[in-house]
Protein backbone atom coordinates (compact mmCIF):
# COMPACT_ATOMS: atom_id res chain seq x y z
CA UNK A 1 0.00 0.00 0.00
CA UNK A 2 1.61 3.60 -1.06
CA UNK A 3 2.06 5.66 2.21
CA UNK A 4 1.39 9.25 1.94
CA UNK A 5 2.54 11.11 5.23
CA UNK A 6 2.40 14.86 5.85
CA UNK A 7 2.18 17.16 2.45
CA UNK A 8 2.81 14.27 0.43
CA UNK A 9 5.85 13.32 2.03
CA UNK A 10 6.97 10.10 3.45
CA UNK A 11 8.68 10.08 7.03
CA UNK A 12 11.64 8.91 5.44
CA UNK A 13 11.99 11.46 2.71
CA UNK A 14 11.29 14.31 4.94
CA UNK A 15 13.86 13.14 7.37
CA UNK A 16 16.49 12.41 5.08
CA UNK A 17 15.86 15.88 4.06
CA UNK A 18 15.96 17.51 6.99
CA UNK A 19 19.18 15.37 7.57
CA UNK A 20 20.76 16.53 4.48
CA UNK A 21 19.96 20.16 4.10
CA UNK A 22 21.94 20.34 6.99
CA UNK A 23 24.77 18.49 6.04
CA UNK A 24 23.92 15.93 8.38
CA UNK A 25 26.58 13.06 7.18
CA UNK A 26 25.63 11.02 9.99
CA UNK A 27 23.15 10.82 12.83
CA UNK A 28 22.48 8.31 15.50
CA UNK A 29 19.57 8.09 18.45
CA UNK A 30 19.39 4.95 20.58
CA UNK A 31 20.69 3.12 23.17
CA UNK A 32 25.05 3.70 23.84
CA UNK A 33 27.56 0.72 25.25
CA UNK A 34 31.19 -0.05 24.42
CA UNK A 35 30.61 -2.28 21.06
CA UNK A 36 27.70 0.21 19.83
CA UNK A 37 30.41 2.94 20.05
CA UNK A 38 33.08 1.12 18.51
CA UNK A 39 30.62 0.26 15.63
CA UNK A 40 29.13 3.96 15.38
CA UNK A 41 33.58 5.18 15.58
CA UNK A 42 33.72 2.99 12.22
CA UNK A 43 30.79 4.54 10.17
CA UNK A 44 31.77 7.59 11.06
CA UNK A 45 35.13 6.61 10.02
CA UNK A 46 34.21 5.97 6.42
CA UNK A 47 32.36 9.37 6.42
CA UNK A 48 35.85 10.75 6.89
CA UNK A 49 37.95 8.68 4.49
CA UNK A 50 35.44 9.84 2.19
CA UNK A 51 35.98 13.32 2.50
CA UNK A 52 39.36 15.20 1.21
CA UNK A 53 40.26 16.82 4.51
CA UNK A 54 44.02 17.06 5.79
CA UNK A 55 45.02 13.99 8.18
CA UNK A 56 45.36 16.38 11.05
CA UNK A 57 41.63 17.76 10.58
CA UNK A 58 40.51 14.19 10.12
CA UNK A 59 42.74 12.83 13.26
CA UNK A 60 40.77 16.42 15.62
CA UNK A 61 37.43 14.79 14.19
CA UNK A 62 37.80 11.29 15.60
CA UNK A 63 39.59 12.78 18.66
CA UNK A 64 36.09 14.59 19.46
CA UNK A 65 33.89 11.88 18.54
CA UNK A 66 35.68 9.61 20.75
CA UNK A 67 35.44 12.26 23.56
CA UNK A 68 31.70 12.74 22.95
CA UNK A 69 30.72 8.96 22.89
CA UNK A 70 32.77 8.19 25.93
CA UNK A 71 30.66 10.88 28.00
CA UNK A 72 27.51 9.69 26.49
CA UNK A 73 28.24 5.82 27.37
CA UNK A 74 29.31 7.16 30.99
CA UNK A 75 26.33 8.64 31.54
CA UNK A 76 23.73 5.44 30.64
CA UNK A 77 23.12 5.03 34.39
CA UNK A 78 20.70 7.78 34.26
CA UNK A 79 18.19 6.41 32.25
CA UNK A 80 14.67 5.74 33.84
CA UNK A 81 11.86 4.09 32.81
CA UNK A 82 9.80 7.19 33.28
CA UNK A 83 11.65 9.32 31.30
CA UNK A 84 10.30 9.69 27.65
CA UNK A 85 13.76 10.21 25.77
CA UNK A 86 16.21 7.47 23.99
CA UNK A 87 19.30 8.00 26.14
CA UNK A 88 22.13 9.10 23.90
CA UNK A 89 22.12 11.11 20.56
CA UNK A 90 25.30 11.94 18.68
CA UNK A 91 25.59 13.73 15.17
CA UNK A 92 28.41 13.78 12.87
CA UNK A 93 28.02 17.04 10.24
CA UNK A 94 29.97 18.57 7.56
CA UNK A 95 29.41 22.21 6.49
CA UNK A 96 31.77 24.13 3.78
CA UNK A 97 34.34 25.49 6.47
CA UNK A 98 33.59 23.34 9.54
CA UNK A 99 32.92 20.05 11.03
CA UNK A 100 30.25 20.17 13.69
CA UNK A 101 29.82 17.12 16.16
CA UNK A 102 26.76 17.03 18.24
CA UNK A 103 26.34 14.48 21.29
CA UNK A 104 23.44 14.72 23.64
CA UNK A 105 22.48 13.00 27.08
CA UNK A 106 20.73 13.23 30.30
CA UNK A 107 22.29 14.93 32.95
CA UNK A 108 20.98 15.43 36.37
CA UNK A 109 20.08 18.64 37.55
CA UNK A 110 22.21 19.09 40.28
CA UNK A 111 25.08 18.56 37.89
CA UNK A 112 24.18 21.92 35.44
CA UNK A 113 25.80 24.89 37.34
CA UNK A 114 28.73 22.90 37.30
CA UNK A 115 28.72 21.93 33.55
CA UNK A 116 28.02 25.33 32.76
CA UNK A 117 30.62 27.03 34.32
CA UNK A 118 33.67 24.55 33.30
CA UNK A 119 32.21 25.13 29.25
CA UNK A 120 32.23 28.24 29.80
CA UNK A 121 35.66 28.49 31.59
CA UNK A 122 37.27 26.92 28.66
CA UNK A 123 35.29 29.20 25.88
CA UNK A 124 36.42 31.98 27.60
CA UNK A 125 40.59 31.17 27.11
CA UNK A 126 43.13 32.25 24.42
CA UNK A 127 44.34 28.45 22.81
CA UNK A 128 47.59 29.30 24.98
CA UNK A 129 46.03 29.43 28.22
CA UNK A 130 43.98 26.23 27.87
CA UNK A 131 47.06 24.93 27.20
CA UNK A 132 47.59 25.95 30.09
CA UNK A 133 45.17 25.16 32.03
CA UNK A 134 45.04 21.97 30.62
CA UNK A 135 48.30 20.83 32.45
CA UNK A 136 47.19 22.60 35.59
CA UNK A 137 44.43 20.36 35.47
CA UNK A 138 46.04 17.17 34.60
CA UNK A 139 48.53 18.41 37.53
CA UNK A 140 45.63 18.69 40.03
CA UNK A 141 44.15 15.86 39.02
CA UNK A 142 40.68 16.50 40.31
CA UNK A 143 38.16 14.10 39.38
CA UNK A 144 34.70 14.25 39.12
CA UNK A 145 32.38 11.62 39.89
CA UNK A 146 31.73 10.21 36.57
CA UNK A 147 35.74 10.26 35.84
CA UNK A 148 37.87 11.82 33.29
CA UNK A 149 38.75 14.98 35.39
CA UNK A 150 37.16 17.48 32.69
CA UNK A 151 40.20 16.79 30.91
CA UNK A 152 38.28 15.48 27.97
CA UNK A 153 36.43 18.76 27.95
CA UNK A 154 39.60 20.68 27.55
CA UNK A 155 40.84 18.79 25.38
CA UNK A 156 37.56 19.08 23.17
CA UNK A 157 37.70 22.75 23.42
CA UNK A 158 42.18 22.84 22.54
CA UNK A 159 41.16 20.84 19.43
CA UNK A 160 38.04 23.20 18.39
CA UNK A 161 39.69 26.44 19.35
CA UNK A 162 37.03 27.47 21.55
CA UNK A 163 34.10 26.40 19.21
CA UNK A 164 31.61 25.17 21.68
CA UNK A 165 27.89 25.62 21.74
CA UNK A 166 25.44 23.97 24.50
CA UNK A 167 22.28 23.48 26.00
CA UNK A 168 20.25 22.00 28.18
CA UNK A 169 16.44 21.28 27.72
CA UNK A 170 14.04 20.05 30.62
CA UNK A 171 12.72 16.93 30.62
CA UNK A 172 11.60 16.35 34.53
CA UNK A 173 12.55 17.85 37.63
CA UNK A 174 15.09 15.44 38.08
CA UNK A 175 16.77 15.47 34.81
CA UNK A 176 17.62 18.10 32.21
CA UNK A 177 18.85 17.05 28.26
CA UNK A 178 22.48 17.96 27.60
CA UNK A 179 23.39 19.01 23.96
CA UNK A 180 26.70 20.02 23.38
CA UNK A 181 28.08 20.81 19.81
CA UNK A 182 31.87 21.11 18.96
CA UNK A 183 33.17 22.83 15.84
CA UNK A 184 36.29 22.10 14.42
CA UNK A 185 36.86 24.24 11.60
CA UNK A 186 39.06 23.41 8.47
CA UNK A 187 38.97 26.69 6.71
CA UNK A 188 39.17 30.25 7.25
CA UNK A 189 35.36 31.39 7.20
CA UNK A 190 34.58 34.69 5.98
CA UNK A 191 33.83 37.51 8.39
CA UNK A 192 29.96 37.72 8.26
CA UNK A 193 29.68 34.01 8.92
CA UNK A 194 31.44 33.70 12.01
CA UNK A 195 28.61 34.77 14.48
CA UNK A 196 26.13 32.74 15.61
CA UNK A 197 26.69 29.83 12.55
CA UNK A 198 27.29 27.22 15.58
CA UNK A 199 24.41 28.27 17.80
CA UNK A 200 21.81 28.56 14.77
CA UNK A 201 23.22 24.31 14.03
CA UNK A 202 22.55 23.16 17.51
CA UNK A 203 19.36 24.69 17.27
CA UNK A 204 18.16 22.80 14.06
CA UNK A 205 19.45 19.54 15.25
CA UNK A 206 17.41 20.41 18.91
CA UNK A 207 14.30 19.80 16.33
CA UNK A 208 15.43 17.02 14.07
CA UNK A 209 16.24 15.31 17.78
CA UNK A 210 12.45 16.35 18.46
CA UNK A 211 11.22 14.71 15.49
CA UNK A 212 12.74 11.81 16.30
CA UNK A 213 11.68 11.56 19.51
CA UNK A 214 8.23 12.56 18.52
CA UNK A 215 7.85 9.92 15.94
CA UNK A 216 9.58 7.31 18.20
CA UNK A 217 12.10 6.23 15.98
CA UNK A 218 14.61 4.10 18.28
CA UNK A 219 17.25 4.24 16.04
CA UNK A 220 18.06 6.27 13.30
CA UNK A 221 20.81 6.45 10.36
CA UNK A 222 20.91 8.46 7.41
CA UNK A 223 24.19 9.49 5.50
CA UNK A 224 26.00 7.35 2.19
CA UNK A 225 25.52 3.55 2.76
CA UNK A 226 27.77 0.68 1.29
CA UNK A 227 28.88 -2.43 2.47
CA UNK A 228 30.76 -1.16 4.98
CA UNK A 229 28.53 0.99 6.80
CA UNK A 230 25.84 -1.61 6.39
CA UNK A 231 27.84 -4.50 8.53
CA UNK A 232 28.93 -1.46 11.16
CA UNK A 233 25.23 -0.80 11.44
CA UNK A 234 24.01 -4.08 11.66
CA UNK A 235 26.62 -4.90 14.49
CA UNK A 236 24.89 -1.96 16.21
CA UNK A 237 21.34 -2.93 15.95
CA UNK A 238 22.27 -6.47 17.01
CA UNK A 239 23.83 -5.20 20.40
CA UNK A 240 20.70 -3.38 21.58
CA UNK A 241 17.34 -5.93 20.36
CA UNK A 242 15.17 -7.32 22.41
CA UNK A 243 12.47 -9.23 22.87
CA UNK A 244 11.93 -13.19 22.81
CA UNK A 245 14.60 -15.25 20.10
CA UNK A 246 12.31 -15.51 17.45
CA UNK A 247 11.47 -12.18 17.38
CA UNK A 248 15.00 -10.68 17.49
CA UNK A 249 15.82 -13.30 14.92
CA UNK A 250 12.76 -12.14 12.80
CA UNK A 251 13.74 -8.77 12.82
CA UNK A 252 17.13 -8.59 12.35
CA UNK A 253 16.43 -10.98 9.04
CA UNK A 254 14.03 -8.26 7.86
CA UNK A 255 16.62 -5.08 8.15
CA UNK A 256 19.68 -7.52 6.86
CA UNK A 257 17.19 -7.63 3.45
CA UNK A 258 16.01 -4.58 3.71
CA UNK A 259 19.80 -2.77 3.95
CA UNK A 260 21.09 -5.18 1.25
CA UNK A 261 18.44 -4.05 -1.06
CA UNK A 262 19.48 -0.17 -0.05
CA UNK A 263 22.85 -1.00 -0.41
CA UNK A 264 23.05 -2.74 -3.94
CA UNK A 265 20.39 -1.28 -5.67
CA UNK A 266 20.24 2.59 -4.80
CA UNK A 267 20.98 4.64 -6.97
CA UNK A 268 24.38 6.66 -7.17
CA UNK A 269 23.19 10.63 -6.57
CA UNK A 270 25.61 13.82 -5.65
CA UNK A 271 24.83 15.63 -3.02
CA UNK A 272 27.32 19.08 -2.18
CA UNK A 273 29.54 17.45 -4.63
CA UNK A 274 30.24 14.31 -2.40
CA UNK A 275 28.57 11.06 -4.85
CA UNK A 276 27.28 7.69 -3.78
CA UNK A 277 24.20 5.75 -2.31
CA UNK A 278 22.60 7.87 -0.27
CA UNK A 279 19.57 6.65 2.29
CA UNK A 280 17.94 6.48 5.61
CA UNK A 281 17.06 3.83 7.83
CA UNK A 282 15.33 3.75 10.69
CA UNK A 283 13.26 1.88 13.40
CA UNK A 284 9.98 2.81 14.64
CA UNK A 285 8.69 1.27 17.83
CA UNK A 286 5.37 1.17 19.66
CA UNK A 287 3.41 -1.55 21.59
CA UNK A 288 2.49 -4.08 18.91
CA UNK A 289 5.08 -3.46 16.15
CA UNK A 290 8.86 -2.68 15.51
CA UNK A 291 8.53 -1.02 12.22
CA UNK A 292 11.67 -1.38 9.85
CA UNK A 293 11.97 1.66 7.18
CA UNK A 294 14.76 2.64 4.34
CA UNK A 295 14.87 5.11 1.96
CA UNK A 296 17.03 5.56 -0.98
CA UNK A 297 16.92 7.34 -4.92
CA UNK A 298 16.03 4.91 -7.60
CA UNK A 299 15.76 6.14 -11.05
CA UNK A 300 12.67 7.53 -11.90
CA UNK A 301 12.42 5.21 -15.36
CA UNK A 302 12.23 2.16 -12.42
CA UNK A 303 9.00 3.37 -10.44
CA UNK A 304 6.27 1.95 -12.32
CA UNK A 305 7.72 -1.67 -12.45
CA UNK A 306 8.50 -1.62 -9.00
CA UNK A 307 5.51 -0.02 -7.70
CA UNK A 308 3.25 -3.13 -9.95
CA UNK A 309 5.46 -5.65 -8.29
CA UNK A 310 5.02 -4.55 -4.60
CA UNK A 311 1.33 -3.85 -5.46
CA UNK A 312 1.16 -7.81 -6.80
CA UNK A 313 3.37 -8.73 -3.61
CA UNK A 314 0.87 -7.12 -0.94
CA UNK A 315 -2.14 -9.18 -2.54
CA UNK A 316 -0.61 -12.24 -2.98
CA UNK A 317 -1.45 -15.15 0.01
CA UNK A 318 2.05 -17.20 1.22
CA UNK A 319 0.86 -20.23 -1.33
CA UNK A 320 1.28 -17.81 -3.99
CA UNK A 321 3.89 -15.86 -2.80
CA UNK A 322 6.10 -19.12 -2.47
CA UNK A 323 5.15 -20.32 -6.00
CA UNK A 324 6.49 -16.86 -7.44
CA UNK A 325 9.52 -17.12 -4.82
CA UNK A 326 10.34 -20.67 -6.21
CA UNK A 327 9.62 -19.68 -9.97
CA UNK A 328 11.73 -16.79 -9.67
CA UNK A 329 14.80 -18.71 -8.21
CA UNK A 330 14.42 -21.66 -11.14
CA UNK A 331 14.81 -18.32 -13.99
CA UNK A 332 17.08 -15.89 -14.56
CA UNK A 333 19.51 -14.77 -11.68
CA UNK A 334 18.33 -12.05 -9.21
CA UNK A 335 20.68 -9.90 -10.83
CA UNK A 336 19.17 -9.78 -13.87
CA UNK A 337 16.37 -9.08 -12.57
CA UNK A 338 15.64 -5.36 -14.29
CA UNK A 339 13.82 -3.67 -10.39
CA UNK A 340 16.64 -5.55 -8.71
CA UNK A 341 14.78 -6.51 -6.19
CA UNK A 342 12.06 -8.83 -7.35
CA UNK A 343 13.10 -11.77 -4.37
CA UNK A 344 14.18 -9.41 -1.82
CA UNK A 345 10.42 -7.92 -1.84
CA UNK A 346 8.51 -11.20 -1.75
CA UNK A 347 11.08 -12.37 1.52
CA UNK A 348 10.05 -9.40 3.08
CA UNK A 349 6.45 -9.87 2.89
CA UNK A 350 7.09 -13.43 3.46
CA UNK A 351 8.92 -12.91 6.86
CA UNK A 352 7.04 -10.00 7.71
CA UNK A 353 3.87 -11.78 7.39
CA UNK A 354 2.25 -7.52 7.01
CA UNK A 355 1.72 -5.90 3.68
CA UNK A 356 4.34 -3.46 2.76
CA UNK A 357 3.96 0.23 2.60
CA UNK A 358 5.88 2.01 0.65
CA UNK A 359 5.96 5.30 -1.20
CA UNK A 360 7.99 6.83 -4.15
CA UNK A 361 8.23 10.75 -4.33
CA UNK A 362 9.63 12.72 -7.23
CA UNK A 363 12.73 14.35 -6.98
CA UNK A 364 13.41 15.28 -10.22
CA UNK A 365 12.60 14.49 -14.24
CA UNK A 366 15.84 11.74 -13.28
CA UNK A 367 15.15 10.60 -9.76
CA UNK A 368 12.59 9.58 -7.48
CA UNK A 369 13.04 9.23 -3.44
CA UNK A 370 11.83 5.05 -2.71
CA UNK A 371 11.07 4.25 1.09
CA UNK A 372 9.40 0.98 1.95
CA UNK A 373 8.71 -0.23 5.68
CA UNK A 374 7.97 -3.51 6.84
CA UNK A 375 5.97 -3.56 10.01
CA UNK A 376 7.00 -6.75 12.60
CA UNK A 377 4.54 -8.03 14.79
CA UNK A 378 5.89 -8.47 18.46
CA UNK A 379 3.42 -10.36 19.50
CA UNK A 380 3.04 -13.86 18.03
CA UNK A 381 0.05 -16.44 18.76
CA UNK A 382 1.89 -19.14 21.14
CA UNK A 383 2.53 -22.81 19.77
CA UNK A 384 -0.37 -25.16 19.99
CA UNK A 385 -0.54 -27.14 22.96
CA UNK A 386 0.97 -30.63 23.37
CA UNK A 387 -1.42 -32.65 24.52
CA UNK A 388 -1.34 -36.30 25.52
CA UNK A 389 -3.65 -38.22 27.37
CA UNK A 390 -2.89 -40.48 30.01
CA UNK A 391 -3.15 -44.78 30.58
CA UNK A 392 -2.15 -47.87 32.11
CA UNK A 393 1.40 -47.80 30.49
CA UNK A 394 1.72 -43.66 29.14
CA UNK A 395 1.48 -40.72 31.30
CA UNK A 396 -0.85 -37.57 31.03
CA UNK A 397 1.21 -34.68 29.04
CA UNK A 398 -0.35 -31.38 29.19
CA UNK A 399 1.97 -28.40 27.83
CA UNK A 400 0.05 -25.60 26.92
CA UNK A 401 1.54 -22.41 26.70
CA UNK A 402 -1.40 -20.19 26.66
CA UNK A 403 -2.60 -21.53 29.94
CA UNK A 404 1.45 -21.64 31.33
CA UNK A 405 0.95 -25.03 32.04
CA UNK A 406 3.55 -27.85 31.56
CA UNK A 407 2.99 -31.07 33.44
CA UNK A 408 3.96 -34.34 32.99
CA UNK A 409 1.99 -36.53 35.33
CA UNK A 410 1.24 -40.24 36.05
CA UNK A 411 3.19 -43.93 34.97
CA UNK A 412 5.89 -43.76 32.14
CA UNK A 413 5.75 -47.85 31.15
CA UNK A 414 5.97 -47.52 27.53
CA UNK A 415 7.14 -50.27 25.14
CA UNK A 416 9.44 -47.67 23.12
CA UNK A 417 9.81 -44.87 25.47
CA UNK A 418 12.11 -43.40 22.48
CA UNK A 419 9.04 -43.42 20.25
CA UNK A 420 6.73 -41.84 22.75
CA UNK A 421 9.06 -38.71 24.10
CA UNK A 422 10.67 -38.26 20.43
CA UNK A 423 7.14 -35.73 19.86
CA UNK A 424 8.21 -34.26 23.37
CA UNK A 425 11.61 -33.07 22.97
CA UNK A 426 10.82 -31.79 19.08
CA UNK A 427 7.54 -29.91 21.12
CA UNK A 428 10.12 -28.36 23.57
CA UNK A 429 12.52 -27.27 20.62
CA UNK A 430 9.90 -25.34 18.84
CA UNK A 431 8.33 -23.58 22.01
CA UNK A 432 11.73 -22.32 23.13
CA UNK A 433 11.80 -20.23 20.09
CA UNK A 434 9.38 -17.83 21.55
CA UNK A 435 8.75 -19.16 25.37
CA UNK A 436 7.09 -17.36 27.52
CA UNK A 437 8.36 -15.16 30.30
CA UNK A 438 8.48 -17.87 32.63
CA UNK A 439 8.34 -21.44 32.33
CA UNK A 440 7.36 -23.97 35.01
CA UNK A 441 7.91 -27.17 34.26
CA UNK A 442 6.41 -30.14 36.66
CA UNK A 443 7.42 -33.59 36.88
CA UNK A 444 5.13 -36.13 38.68
CA UNK A 445 5.38 -39.57 37.61
CA UNK A 446 4.28 -42.57 39.69
CA UNK A 447 6.66 -45.10 38.18
CA UNK A 448 9.75 -44.35 35.54
CA UNK A 449 10.70 -47.20 33.94
CA UNK A 450 14.71 -47.42 32.60
CA UNK A 451 14.01 -46.42 29.21
CA UNK A 452 11.41 -43.89 30.30
CA UNK A 453 14.24 -42.29 32.37
CA UNK A 454 16.63 -42.16 29.81
CA UNK A 455 14.05 -39.88 27.47
CA UNK A 456 13.95 -37.84 30.77
CA UNK A 457 16.80 -37.09 31.61
CA UNK A 458 17.32 -36.16 27.60
CA UNK A 459 14.27 -33.67 28.53
CA UNK A 460 15.76 -31.81 31.48
CA UNK A 461 19.18 -31.61 29.90
CA UNK A 462 17.56 -30.50 26.74
CA UNK A 463 15.41 -27.74 29.59
CA UNK A 464 19.04 -26.77 31.15
CA UNK A 465 20.07 -25.97 27.94
CA UNK A 466 17.00 -23.44 26.94
CA UNK A 467 17.37 -22.27 30.49
CA UNK A 468 20.32 -20.09 29.38
CA UNK A 469 18.44 -18.17 27.26
CA UNK A 470 14.48 -18.05 29.23
CA UNK A 471 13.54 -18.35 32.60
CA UNK A 472 12.34 -21.93 33.37
CA UNK A 473 12.03 -23.53 36.63
CA UNK A 474 11.93 -27.38 37.02
CA UNK A 475 9.69 -28.85 39.73
CA UNK A 476 10.02 -32.37 40.83
CA UNK A 477 7.04 -33.73 43.00
CA UNK A 478 7.47 -37.41 44.80
CA UNK A 479 4.88 -39.48 47.09
CA UNK A 480 6.27 -39.14 50.46
CA UNK A 481 6.68 -42.92 50.98
CA UNK A 482 7.89 -43.08 47.82
CA UNK A 483 11.51 -42.57 48.11
CA UNK A 484 12.78 -44.15 44.99
CA UNK A 485 11.44 -41.07 42.97
CA UNK A 486 13.25 -38.21 45.08
CA UNK A 487 16.58 -40.32 45.07
CA UNK A 488 15.50 -40.40 41.05
CA UNK A 489 15.23 -36.60 40.97
CA UNK A 490 18.13 -35.65 42.99
CA UNK A 491 20.50 -38.50 40.88
CA UNK A 492 19.49 -36.04 37.59
CA UNK A 493 19.98 -33.29 39.50
CA UNK A 494 23.55 -33.86 40.34
CA UNK A 495 24.62 -35.29 36.75
CA UNK A 496 23.01 -32.22 34.80
CA UNK A 497 24.32 -29.53 37.77
CA UNK A 498 20.51 -28.05 37.55
CA UNK A 499 18.44 -26.86 39.60
CA UNK A 500 15.36 -29.14 40.50
CA UNK A 501 13.06 -28.37 43.23
CA UNK A 502 11.85 -30.85 45.49
CA UNK A 503 8.58 -31.12 46.22
CA UNK A 504 7.38 -33.82 48.63
CA UNK A 505 3.58 -34.65 48.72
CA UNK A 506 1.70 -36.52 51.40
CA UNK A 507 -0.13 -40.39 50.43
Amino acid sequence: MEEQIKGNKSLAYKLFIDTQQDNLEYIYRGQFNTDITDNILSLAEESLRLSEQKLKIKKRVYFVMVEGLQNITRHQDLTTDDIPVKPGFFVLQRKKYSYYITTGNLINIENIDVLKSQINKVQSLSIEELNIYYKQHLKDGSMSKKGGAGLGLIEMARKSKGNLSYNFRKINDEYYYFYLLTEIPFEEKPEETINGESDQSLEKIIELHNILNIESIALNYSGLFNQHSLVNLLGIIEKQMKGTVLLRTKTFNIMVELLQNLVKHSAYYVINEIGGHYGIFFITENAENFILTTGNFIKSEKVPKLKIHIDKVNVFDDKKLNEWYNDLLLGPSPSEDKTGSGLGIIDLKLRSQNKLDYNFQKVDDEFHFYSIRARVNKFHEKQEAFISDESFEKPSIKFIPAKNKFVIKGRSLPSNAYEFYLPVLNWVDDYFKNPNSITVFEFKFEHLNTHSSHQVFKLLKKIKEYSSKAKVQVKWYYKSEDKDMGTTAVRFRELLDMEIKLVEEEN
